[in-house]
């Protein structure tokens, strides 16, 4: 940016950036720009330079010539400068500049045929004409890595909009970029760094892990837990070598197609904080990845409670075998609990300290595990080196023994006996450490690449190491002994005799855990390998928790008392200490268990469900399809994800019925609370993808299917405006779409609207709907009149047979007072709708229903409100008034401002909260009304207020909410004058079918062509109501209908036209109109007669709206008889159906 400075001498020093050479333009321009830029000067030095050039009488122009910076994003020779200059300003553009004294006197042409460059140079273009030469630019920027990342739905970077792109007058969103003065800006030599470099040199920040460091290690450590060392000897002696195999084979089938899913999801993009469940949330939807995180902080606390139960019974076989038989309380699971939690007291510890210090730990431990199984290999060679050894059952490598040990031999343990599930369940949790890697993707350099290398390679290795060891158990050591030097003497040590409460034998596979350390050439050596590896796997699943937790907290799917406030950090690396203090009682909740066997069955269940769901969403994903899925990752088969999700949950129902119930029903309770908490997120999951490519098949069908009388639906465009500025007609619209067909939202606006305006204004009305729970759309109409606009709204709204079919709109109560145009308007909007062969239904209240002068614009307060639930809102702009003349304002008697409600929004929030609207024992809030009583929690929401924030009066707010509101025990009076094909009949059976209309009752009034006629058309009206299976209280025909009106009627009438037949400009009845349609006008008379008579105190008037012929009479007579039917009536609706039946009696 060009900055004018006086130094000491008074003298003006400007100063300017320089463009690019021509040369360096051209390699811009070139594609093979990255390689030519680190070519030529890799090596160099990269600064600024500067010159002074003359300039100006009393002027010295400093210019200085930027370098080309290298986009670290992209490791290539891109300008960093976005937008780039693809053309030079023309002769035009120039002497705008001059006119505009951008440009200092001289001779203009001269200056134009120069160029910027030379202008530039000269010193003859000052802050202000660069600011123009940069609007002269292409505003198009460079891809740019920045400008694909979202932040909370909100894009990162800086690309322009398309309206900047295309209008000439919008300024340039980076312009200020291009203009910034680069004088600080420092060149290191060798070219900027990478990435990988400035993450070296940030000290400060977290830590982060390669794939063998942070993703191998992490799970051969988790892998090598507790089952390696304490477990597989028993699974060999029940088992026998041959099905042990095979339940490491399922169990390595299993998670091994796992690792594949997870990697094929974990490659398709970046991956954040959180591990499995980010991956599991990000594809099935926050509803299943919640649960899923639940259940999987809760395994995790088990697995660390395992390894801890493990590592107790190691250090207490130690005390017993090197101490002399010591012992803490009891020998048994009571020391097993002391010593358990004073290890999960030091694992917390240490994961407070940070990944760092937990990660170097680990590879101390991978080091003393690698000499401990060496050490074991080493001893199976060796053989016994002693003959105690050899009593307690340890006979070297020996051909009959692997044929002994081949089969299986079940027996009981602990009171239980064993079988293949059995002894698969205790097995099992040694192969659930897959996962520590993807747990802490947050601390990995690249996870996409790490989670699946150190995945899969941890599980090919861990696995074999898990056969060897369990094939040198079985040819080296028999299943029981006596452990007794003498009976190896008399050759009676394998010789086992029960007893009623036990056998003799205290050795061998099925009775000693510390197998290895028999083994083993150096038997504590081995001890010693067991604590690494259970501390190992604890850290492991420790560091895990607190990790889920704080990546659960940040996405705000529960509530805050119950895993928001965990996720607070502490410190400079923003330690989780709160997370860390819940792992902690969570982990000694299952420690208190003491039972190895307990715990592991536990812990099956629930990795097993793990398990199923991401091998599902795997499934899921992959068969949807949708356009975003390409993972990098290509070892995956869609079929083989889905069955080794069904054979994890089969899995599941045969170790434990009862566990796999408590585990699908903590799925189940979480997953319905995400789904009622309905949090704001979007994470373009594969059940979004699904549910558009389902609603797309069905719409696709309904094309090719004709419409039955049977499933005809009343599809709604009610002409609304803003939603906010007509509650009523919302209300009343709703109730009858509800649950069952289409409701749009019509809007239509007089003025052109921007892209911005127009989005922002159906975000408002989306707003509203969802707030007030109304399933509904909105569409905007611009540019256009009012029939005009609702003629495209009729013809384009909807897709398929999914479109509207009824017209609703407000009635005009200041008909009689507007201008000619807009009445005119208006009654040809209802004939628009006949014209569109769609029915057309008129509401009156007698009070009107547009409320934008009587309510405060409450969609500040809703995004208050939005914002205390989820992030914080930002600013929305307003329109002025001369964009928001809303043409819908045809629709009522007051037009609708925009601009008026926007001014009116500055409600405080606290008064918003601390005052409701009180009618009865009922609390009216907006879009709901709940009893005080009642014990459900109330919905979180807003009363209205006026423009000034007060409390309305009851009678507004009853005008307001008067659909919302529990009808009294009253009428609906539908009087069905013609055969419009039902739509007078089905669309008030309806409303009575809601609840709050559901004790009001329907009455029927017909008319009968004379008295004659009278018991035979009731007879028929009859039969055919009931076929209609219609339930009604009243069935009333009206014989007289063509009577004369009374002459105080037509008293009436006539000073309701009076003002139209008056000579001047405007709208006029003429005489012979009047008297040509004096039948129809007596008619209605009559019939207002007839409605005071009988329908005066209902709830809700409905009736035949009058035909309307194009041209046949004025549009004041039209709406004097409108006028005449539902004036000083109770809410009216005139509705009239397209001439096709909605109504069957036919099965």
């Amino acid at each position: 940016m060009s900055q004018i400075t006086n130094d000491e001498s008074q003298e003006k020093h400007t100063e300017i950036i320089l463009p690019a050479s021509r040369k360096q333009r051209q390699a811009m321009d070139n594609p093979a720009f990255e390689n030519s830029a680190e070519g030529d000067e890799s090596g160099k030095k990269k600064v600024y330079t500067a010159t002074d050039v003359p300039g100006p009488p009393g002027n010295t122009v400093r210019a200085r010539k930027l370098t080309p910076k290298i986009n670290t994003n992209y490791r290539t020779s891109q300008t960093d400068i976005l937008p780039t200059l693809h053309e030079i300003p023309s002769v035009t553009d120039l002497t705008e500049m001059k006119e505009s004294r951008h440009i200092t006197n001289g001779s203009n042409l001269e200056h134009a045929e120069a160029g910027p460059p030379t202008l530039i140079q000269k010193g003859k273009a000052s802050a202000a004409s660069l600011r123009q030469l940069v609007r002269n630019m292409s505003r198009d920027v460079i891809p740019n890595i920045d400008n694909y990342r979202m932040t909370y739905q909100r894009q990162t970077g800086a690309r322009p909009s398309l309206h900047e792109l295309c209008s000439p007058t919008t300024p340039v969103v980076n312009e200020e970029v291009l203009l910034r003065d680069f004088s600080e800006v420092e060149v290191e030599e060798g070219g900027p760094k990478l990435p990988e470099d400035i993450a070296k040199d940030n000290v400060g920040g977290p830590v982060k892990f390669g794939w063998i460091e942070g993703v191998l290690i992490r799970n051969m450590m988790s892998i090598w837990g507790v089952m390696l060392f304490l477990r597989l000897s028993w699974v060999v002696a029940q088992a026998g070598i041959g099905e042990t195999l095979v339940i490491i084979g399922i169990s390595t089938f299993i998670t091994l197609v796992t690792a594949l899913s997870m990697s094929a999801i974990s490659t398709n993009g970046e991956i954040g904080g959180g591990g499995t469940y980010f991956v599991m949330s990000r594809v099935l939807g926050p509803e299943f990845g919640g649960s899923i995180g639940i259940i999987f902080i809760i395994a995790n606390a088990m697995d660390c409670a395992l390894n801890t139960v493990g590592f107790a019974q190691t250090v207490l076989d130690m005390m017993k075998t090197y101490g002399g038989g010591m012992i803490i309380v009891d020998g048994g699971d009571n020391d097993i609990r002391i010593i358990s939690v004073v290890a999960i007291f030091l694992i917390c510890t240490v994961c407070g300290l940070g990944s760092y210090y937990e990660t170097k730990m680990k590879n101390i431990m991978l080091l003393i595990m690698l000499i401990s199984l060496s050490n074991f290999l080493a001893g199976s060679i060796m053989g016994p080196s002693d003959e105690l050894e050899q009593a307690q059952g340890f006979i070297g490598y020996s051909m009959e023994l692997l044929k002994e040990n081949w089969n299986s031999n079940y027996f009981v343990t602990d009171g239980q006996m064993q079988n293949f599930i059995s002894v698969f369940s205790v097995y099992f949790p040694a192969c659930i450490g897959i996962l520590a890697g993807a747990n802490v993707s947050g601390d990995l350099k690249n996870p996409n690449s790490a989670i699946p290398k150190g995945t899969i390679w941890a599980i090919i290795l861990c696995s074999i190491v898990y056969a060897g060891v369990a094939v040198i158990c079985a040819v080296t050591v028999a299943r029981q002994a006596t452990g007794r030097v003498v009976d190896l003497a008399n050759g009676t040590y394998l010789n086992c005799t029960s007893f009623t409460n036990g056998t003799n034998c205290k050795s061998g596979l099925n009775y000693d855990y510390q197998a290895m350390s028999l083994v083993s050439a150096f038997a504590p050596l081995n001890y010693l390998g067991c604590i690494s590896a259970t501390l190992s796997t604890a850290l492991s699943d420790f560091v895990s928790c607190p990790a889920l937790i704080e990546a659960m907290a940040a996405d705000n799917l529960y509530p805050y008392w119950m895993m928001g406030f965990m996720g607070k950090g502490y410190g400079k690396s923003k330690q989780p200490l709160r997370a860390i203090a819940f792992t902690f009682l969570l982990s000694v909740a299952f420690i208190l268990i003491a039972k190895l066997d307990m715990i592991a069955l536990l812990i099956s269940d629930f990795f097993l469900a793990t398990f199923a769901l991401m091998n599902f969403s795997t499934f899921h994903i992959s068969l949807v399809k949708p356009i975003g899925w390409r993972p990098t990752f290509k070892y995956y088969n869609t079929w083989l994800s889905l069955l080794t999700g069904i054979l994890s949950i089969v899995s599941m129902i045969l170790v434990s019925l009862p566990i796999a119930m408590i585990t699908i029903a903590v799925v189940l309770f979480f997953y319905l609370l995400v789904l009622y908490r309905k949090p704001e997120v979007n994470w373009g999951s594969s059940t979004q993808a699904q549910t558009y490519r389902a609603a797309l098949n069905s719409i696709q069908q309904l094309v090719h299917i004709e419409e039955h009388v049977k499933n005809y639906r009343p599809q709604i465009l009610v002409l609304t405006g803003l939603p906010n500025t007509r509650p009523a007609l919302v209300d009343f619209a709703y109730l009858i779409c509800k649950n069952n067909s289409l409701m749009v939202c019509g809007n239509v606006v007089e003025e052109r609207l921007t892209f911005e305006m127009r989005s922002n204004l159906q975000q408002k009305a989306y707003r509203y709907l969802r707030f007030t729970n109304i399933k509904g759309f909105c569409s905007v109409v611009d540019n256009v009149n009012l029939h005009t606009g609702v003629e495209v709204l009729l013809g384009l709204s909807g897709v398929g047979k999914v479109k509207p079919n009824i017209l609703m709109m407000g009635y005009k109560n200041n008909w009689a007072t507007c201008d000619k145009k807009t009445l005119d308007e208006y009654v040809l909007t209802i004939h628009t709708g006949f014209e569109m062969n769609v029915g057309v239904a008129i509401l009156r209240l007698q009070e009107g229903l547009d409320c934008s002068e009587i309510l405060g614009d409450i969609d500040e307060v809703i995004l208050n409100k939005s914002s205390e639930k989820t992030y914080e809102s930002t600013s929305r702009p307003s329109f002025g008034r001369e964009n928001s003349v809303i043409s819908d304002s045809n629709l009522s008697e007051t037009p609708t401002d925009i601009s008026s409600s926007i001014r009116n929004s500055s409600i405080s929030e606290s008064a918003v909260e601390s005052t409701v609207q009180e009618e009865g024992s009922r609390t009216v809030v907006l879009g709901v009304t709940k009893n005080k009583k009642s014990k459900k929690k109330q919905k979180q929401a807003i009363t209205f207020r006026d423009p000034k924030g007060n409390e309305l009066p009851k009678s507004l707010m009853n005008r307001v909410i008067l659909f919302q509101k529990k009808q009294k025990k009253d009428t609906i009076d539908v009087w069905w004058l013609s055969d419009d094909g039902g739509l007078t009949l089905l669309l008030p059976v309806l409303i009575n079918s809601r609840s709050n209309w559901s004790e009001t009752k329907l009455r029927i009034f017909c008319t009968a062509s004379g008295v004659q006629e009278l018991e035979k058309e009731h007879k028929g009206m009859t039969v055919l109501l009931s076929k209609f299976r219609i339930d009604y209280s009243d069935l009333v025909i009206i014989s007289y209908a063509n009577a004369a009106p009374k002459s105080k009627t037509k008293e009436w009438f006539d000073s309701l036209i009076r003002p139209f037949r008056q000579s001047g400009e405007g709208n006029h009845i003429k005489e012979r109109e009047l008297e040509t349609f004096q039948y129809r006008t007596d008619r209605y008379l009559r019939l207002r007669e007839l409605l005071q008579d009988h329908s005066s105190d209902s709830n809700l008037v409905v009736m035949t709206l009058p035909i309307l012929r194009k041209g046949d009479f004025s549009a004041p007579l039209y709406m004097a008889w409108l006028e005449t039917l539902t004036a000083n009536m109770p809410p009216f609706m005139l509705v009239r159906g397209n001439q096709t039946s909605v109504l069957t009696f036919y099965s």
